[in-house]
């Protein structure tokens, strides 16, 4: 099959998103056109090829299913804890621990980095947990949105426990086992790619230093300068968040928010304990989807659990609530995992990844360049198609073959460079879900979101592609770790000669009655 023929349905899926900003219609197509193609243009093949692909996915018991029940239950636990009023309490409480405008964001950053189980939960819950702190001391929601957004995508694609994890997971493992890479599994595989994922550290780096140092540039530096003088510009005032829940819980503390998320955690490596027949060092090679899936059922009967307790929940809006929650990521993020897998299948099936492999390894890029090249194409295509998973599905199918027609042992590098660099895609686009959904969270305006956050996310992505250009050429990650810190600290010891900003602890602002 020619090169160019494997890569149309690819090419056709990312211009279709361009052009028409629907990623379901487009994957869809893109689906259409590869089994048309796999089926040597059969229409009664091409639907033959389709059917079995769908059949596959939805009566695979032990990997598929119980991840896309995980992406489930997360619609139905943020439900209930919300009308439990568990978001709400928990607001309350970290309000009366916070003392000044740089402790309310540090708090906000570190909620990101504990609630990491998945991006949409990230940003609905941390959003409304941290409004009323932030809104204390001027803090504009532009702000709250980039901190938002800056430790929801780059944070769960560090966490294997996610939604976003569980996914890759199920896809590097199968494409390992196709192209007979064993020196990891997919979970064991993920792992060894997060020392590598230089733009989502980077990501959550580059958050603290520019709250603890108040660096604010570009438009951003307008919207935070209007916010301390009481005139937030990036504000909007909605009378109700579409993932707002009535609240009917009066009992709520803290716990009802925290417990639930640490049962989740502790579940699912209880499961995978149980699963290596209660040996530590096998549980990384343990199959993770159906502990997460259980992880997920126990965290669910946990909350619902503390909003029974409260007495005041009626079990008719308890029922109706965790529905609404769990229908709304059917129809969304489960739609997207379908089409995802089954348009990584179709590219393995055409062979587009071995293809490109042949071609790059007869062409002259150099070996060393390949992550830092993966990093940039993985970045344009999110960026334009709006989605880090559709980037993973098309993406991750060619880039492993590459890896094992180059340099097998750059394979978590590899992995990483396209992981990380569909995270800045997705973390720049204007059309990303998580990029819309932070913007709500925080109840700010999508725009003044967007053009805010990119200067941030383009500096981050730049100093990623530096270690992935450090690390070709050494194959040290050390060496490429020495080079990302010593240009964050540039940027922090000239920030003043740079930015020309005051931090915003030096500005005397009044928090608001």
């Amino acid at each position: 099959m020619e090169l160019f023929l494997a890569l149309l349905p690819a090419l056709l899926m990312i211009t279709l998103v361009i052009i028409t900003r629907k990623v379901l219609i487009s994957l869809g197509v893109g689906i259409l056109l590869a089994a048309l193609i796999y089926a040597d243009w059969n229409i009664v093949g091409m639907i033959t090829y389709i059917w079995s692909s769908f059949t596959g996915i939805i009566t695979s018991f032990d990997w598929y299913l119980p991840i896309l029940g995980f992406v489930v239950i997360i619609g139905g636990i943020t439900a209930v804890i919300t009308l439990a009023g568990g978001v709400k309490a928990f607001a309350s409480w970290s309000v009366s621990k916070v003392k000044n405008p740089v402790a309310a964001q540090i708090l906000t950053w570190i909620l990101g980095l504990i609630i990491c189980i998945d991006d949409y939960f990230n940003a609905l819950v941390i959003g409304e947990v941290s409004k009323p702190i932030t809104d204390q001391y001027n803090v504009s929601r532009a702000k709250l949105a980039y901190i938002i957004d800056s430790t929801s995508a780059p944070v769960v694609i560090l966490m294997p426990i996610s939604t976003w994890g569980a996914y890759i997971i199920g896809m590097m493992g199968g494409l390992f086992i196709d192209n007979a890479y064993t020196a990891h599994t997919g979970f064991s595989g993920f792992i060894a790619a997060i020392p590598f994922q230089f733009y989502p550290i980077t990501a959550i780096i580059m958050v603290f230093l520019i709250i603890k140092f108040g660096i604010s540039f570009g438009p951003m530096k307008k919207f935070e300068d209007a916010a301390l003088t009481g005139d937030d510009i990036s504000r909007v005032e909605a009378t109700k968040a579409a993932s707002e829940v009535e609240i009917q819980g009066t009992k709520a503390t803290q716990w009802t928010l925290i417990v639930p998320i640490l049962v989740l955690v502790f579940m699912t490596f209880f499961m995978m304990f149980i699963a290596a027949g209660f040996s530590f060092g096998a549980i990384m090679d343990q199959s993770i989807t159906v502990p997460l899936f259980v992880g997920g059922v126990a965290s669910f009967l946990t909350a619902v659990i503390f909003a029974v307790l409260d007495g005041n929940v009626k079990l008719e809006s308890l029922v109706k609530a965790s529905g609404k929650g769990m229908f709304a990521m059917f129809k969304s993020a489960v739609a997207i995992l379908v089409l995802a897998w089954m348009v990584s299948t179709a590219i393995q099936d055409l062979g587009t990844g071995d293809l490109i492999a042949e071609v790059v390894a007869g062409s002259n890029l150099a070996t060393s360049m390949i992550p830092l090249a993966l990093f940039i194409i993985a970045g344009g295509m999110a960026f334009a198609t709006g989605t880090s998973w559709g980037s993973f599905g098309i993406l991750l199918p060619i880039a492993i073959p590459i890896a094992m027609a180059t340099n097998p042992e750059f394979m978590p590098a590899i992995v990483a460079a396209v992981l990380g660099g569909a995270v800045f895609g997705d973390h720049s686009s204007p059309v990303s879900d998580t990029t819309v959904l932070s913007a709500t969270g925080a109840q700010s305006t999508l725009h003044s979101h967007f053009i805010t956050q990119l200067p941030y996310a383009l500096v981050t992505a730049g100093i990623a592609a530096f270690g992935y250009l450090i690390y070709g050429l050494t194959e040290m990650l050390l060496v490429a770790y020495l080079a990302v810190g010593i240009v964050l600290f540039l940027m922090v010891f000239f920030r003043d000669k740079i930015f020309n900003r005051k931090k915003i602890s030096e500005v005397q602002v009044q928090p608001e009655e």
